[in-house]
């Protein structure tokens, strides 16, 4: 029997201190008692903190559909256009956003 092996058992069934015959303490050189004897560290997660990388997206997001609507090249190029220079003035809306609004307000014009 190897003598890491108890340590080994101990580690994967979650107890504190593997077990060990006296015996086999007994045989064993000091050095080696003396590490057997040390419980692994416990590692604590970071408490948690903005996570780094991209916000999750709409695609992840089950309150989000997509869709496919198909509407005129130049109705889409002109409501891109109009988006495009309203972002120049920080009122920054994606296209999605509008639709989902104009959306909403046709919904409440129906009821």
């Amino acid at each position: 029997m190897s003598k890491f092996k108890g340590l080994l058992d101990a580690v994967k069934s979650g107890e504190a201190e593997p077990e060990q015959p006296s015996q086999e303490l007994e045989t064993q050189k000091p050095e080696a008692r003396q590490f057997q004897n040390l419980q692994p560290k416990t590692v604590t997660e970071p408490q948690t903190e903005a996570k780094r990388g991209r916000p999750k997206g709409k695609r992840s997001d089950s309150n989000y559909e997509q869709v496919t609507a198909y509407i005129r090249k130049d109705t889409h190029t002109a409501v891109k256009i109009e988006l495009l220079k309203e972002s120049q003035n920080a009122q920054k809306q994606e296209f999605s956003e509008l639709i989902q609004e104009l959306l909403d307000e046709w919904l409440k014009s129906r009821s």
